[in-house]
């Protein structure tokens, strides 16, 4: 095996402390970040497919990658590269430190309304000039509100893609970045508003011309080899570590393993470190962060595997504790491994496949999926695909897991094992690197327990055959329905009124509109029965006799879905509960009806009748 790691001094080494430097950005970087290499070219970096339709032909081929010889003709893909890792983690950048302080990095400097710093890579720590990508742990401060990082070749402009995302000020995030190295063998960093930022590396990839034993990746299907609430383990205290025995789970010579990293329950603001066995020193990075208690956080590392006592795999040290989960998803060979051109890391240029959100909003609802195809050459010629996937706009806990397109036979009652990454909040904004496997044909798809948009940003492939699907196309079920709080609009009125669970006086009383305890949500096939006041006063139904067969009656969801009714008719009921409901179910069963106290003439107002629009529902969009 060919192992070139330098073991870095440990003299002046810090841990992470708040962000005392502002830096951040999304502009285009333009002419400071050097002009493009010859032969480059940066019209890809808007290109975006979905829902499998299509391929992306010829767009990350030879013109955006760096030379490395007639590999192709040797039995091996052009750009292919095999992994090594460095002794252990080592910190590169460091915004806090300043340029020249002990992580040096080129100056910060301000781009639009954010900042950017560059960082070399190769010629450090052991980084050799030929290295062809790395892989390193970006962590952030956030300085601002919402806010993302791109991570990115020196020498080509910005790309659309992001690694990092930041939803309040002083968030602390982690994320695994697999970058191919631009000009001078370097990285951009950009942060679209203010942030602090600090960078690591774990190893780098090495281009061969050649097949090769060692360094090449095997993915594997999740497999938990950590859990610290279950199996008689406790949660991690400040300062404690766990060990990640992996004797049995990989060959005796692996070098390094892929592994996705949890914390829940965590104690106070704090940093994860993976480091391996046989190093009793904690290094000075992290791979996973949190700012707070009684957090979730995930974040994907890779990891050098390290021996003691009989026992092969790796610590991960908690800085203020919280309960540990480890789920192996790969490993890289040794140099027993029998030689071959498979498993070999061909980088790219980072480019968006999905976004869910363009050009027509097409979100995934609950127990979705949603299939992607990817660039050529890994559409064919890839064993794995490196991602990075971005849940955006989650509408609860849940989580999204990655996998090859039409493998796994999955329902609501029979989800997936495994997630690729957690969001635990409404609206929550989150990523994680993802390795996953694909099909020939159909590419990857994305499983969503709960919902929310999703992007993926491609960066590059792993060599090998892709596998062959084994099940149908995927049907999604109807999205679920939304409860109130609504917002009701009806254009010929102008009226718009927050629509309400709950005390039907209370709510009517203070002016909004009251959703009929029982009757439908919006989503449901179902009659969905809406009542407020009509006094003079001001009530919202005021002048609902006014409304004519084909007028607009409009209902806005919080998960941002609008549902378009068109009035049918009005009838007259009693003030009896059951002749009032009947009336609202005068029509189809996907309707909604605007009910209201009401004289025998329809006019305002007398308690003895009601007045029941009905209105049945015409269409349904997100937006």
């Amino acid at each position: 095996m060919r192992f070139a790691a330098i073991a870095p001094d440990d003299s002046g080494l810090q841990t992470i402390h708040p962000a005392t430097v502002r830096c951040a950005v999304v502009t285009p970087p333009g002419d400071e970040h050097g002009s493009l290499p010859a032969g480059v070219s940066d019209g890809v970096d808007r290109r975006r497919f979905l829902l499998g339709a299509g391929t992306v032909a010829g767009l990350i081929g030879a013109g955006v990658m760096p030379s490395f010889g007639d590999a192709a003709a040797a039995g091996v893909d052009s750009g292919a590269s095999r992994f090594v890792p460095l002794a252990r983690q080592v910190r590169l950048a460091d915004t806090r430190k300043g340029p020249d302080g002990p992580y040096p990095y080129d100056d910060l400097r301000s781009v639009g309304q954010g900042r950017h710093i560059r960082v070399a890579v190769t010629g450090r720590v052991g980084v050799p000039s030929t290295a062809s990508a790395a892989a390193l742990t970006i962590t952030v401060i956030n300085g601002a509100a919402d806010n993302y990082v791109t991570v990115y070749p020196t020498g080509i402009s910005r790309p659309d893609v992001s690694n990092l995302n930041m939803s309040v000020m002083h968030e602390e995030v982690a994320n695994l970045a697999t970058v191919r190295l631009g000009s001078s063998g370097s990285v951009d960093v950009e942060s679209f508003d203010d942030c602090t930022i600090i960078v690591d590396v774990a190893g780098y990839y090495e281009p061969v011309t050649e097949p090769v034993s060692d360094g090449r990746y095997v993915s594997l299907d999740p497999d938990r080899v950590l859990d610290s609430r279950h199996g008689g383990m406790v949660k991690l205290g400040a300062g404690d570590r766990a060990v990640v025995d992996l004797t049995s789970r990989i060959p005796a010579d692996a070098t390094a393993v892929v592994v996705n990293l949890t914390t829940t329950s965590t104690a106070a603001r704090g940093h994860f470190t993976c480091f391996p066995i046989g190093v009793e020193t904690v290094p000075d990075s992290s791979n996973l962060n949190v700012d707070g208690p009684d957090q979730t956080r995930a974040a994907a590392a890779v990891v050098r595997v390290g021996s003691a006592d009989g026992r092969r795999g790796f610590h991960v040290w908690s800085r203020s504790g919280g309960h540990v989960i480890v789920d192996l998803l790969g490993y890289y060979t040794g140099s027993s491994a029998e030689s071959s051109g498979d498993g070999l890391f061909v980088p790219a240029n980072p480019v968006r496949i999905v976004d869910t959100r363009k050009p027509t909003p097409a979100r995934l609802w609950r127990n979705w999926i949603v299939e992607s195809a990817l660039p050529a050459p890994a559409a064919t010629s890839a064993s794995a695909v490196v991602l990075n996937v971005t849940a955006v706009d989650a509408l609860g806990w849940g989580y999204l897991t990655v996998s090859p397109a039409r493998s796994y036979r999955w329902s609501p009652s029979r989800p997936p094992g495994s997630s690729s990454l957690n969001h635990t909040q409404r609206g929550q904004i989150v990523a994680n690197q993802v390795i996953s496997r694909i099909t020939a044909e159909h590419g990857l798809s994305v499983y969503a327990s709960e919902g929310c948009h999703v992007l993926i940003d491609y960066s590059g492939y792993f060599t090998g055959t892709p596998r062959t699907a084994t099940t149908d196309a995927p049907s999604n079920p109807v999205p679920q329905s939304a409860g109130p709080e609504w917002l009701l609009r009806v254009p010929r009125l102008g009226l718009q009124s927050r629509v309400l669970d709950g005390n039907s006086v209370e709510i009517t009383d203070a002016g909004h509109t009251w959703h009929w305890t029982g009757t439908g949500d919006m989503g449901q096939t179902a009659n969905v029965a809406l009542f407020a006041h009509r006094t003079d006063a001001g009530g919202p139904f005021r002048n609902v006799h006014l409304l004519e067969p084909g007028d607009a009656v409009e209902v806005v969801t919080s998960d941002n879905r609008l549902f378009e009714y068109e009035v049918v008719n009005r009838v007259l009921t009693s003030d009896e509960r059951d002749d009032i409901l009947n009336g609202s179910r005068a029509i189809s069963p996907s309707s909604v009806a605007l009910i209201a106290c009401s004289r025998e003439n329809f006019l305002p107002t007398s308690l003895d009748h009601r007045i029941v629009v009905n209105a049945k529902l015409v269409r349904w969009s997100e937006f």
